[in-house]
């Protein structure tokens, strides 16, 4: 017979690592911010005489998100209604716009009843 190995080592299963970010919510993530370039040079460079005091960075206007606004966070809601509470939704969604708004108006009307 052969000396050499059935498989190389190379090729041997290996167990699966989980994912960099497993843990992380994706809801609640945000990512870090980077520092500005102009703050880096300033610590690098700095001069024992200086012929102007260094200006303070100003605060930079927030930048607009690209792509898609942010969500609000939601909670699924999946239930079965009656036929005619299932007409009265879509009755009112041609007046107040959505489902969700309709059944958001619904629920806040029903607590102001109860005083919450």
């Amino acid at each position: 017979m052969t000396e050499q190995p059935e498989r190389p080592a190379s090729l041997a299963r290996r167990r699966p690592r989980p994912a960099p970010d497993e843990h992380i919510d994706p809801v609640d993530y945000t990512p870090p911010r980077a520092t500005s370039p102009q703050s880096a040079t300033q610590q690098v460079s700095s001069s024992p005489v200086q012929a102007a005091p260094a200006a303070e960075p100003t605060a930079a206007a927030p930048k607009r998100g690209r792509g898609r606004p942010r969500r609000e966070p939601t909670i699924q809601l999946g239930v079965r209604v009656a036929q005619d509470v299932s007409d009265l939704i879509e009755e009112l969604t041609e007046h107040d716009g959505t489902a969700r708004a309709v059944i958001e108006n619904a629920v806040r009307a029903y607590a102001q009843q109860l005083n919450r």
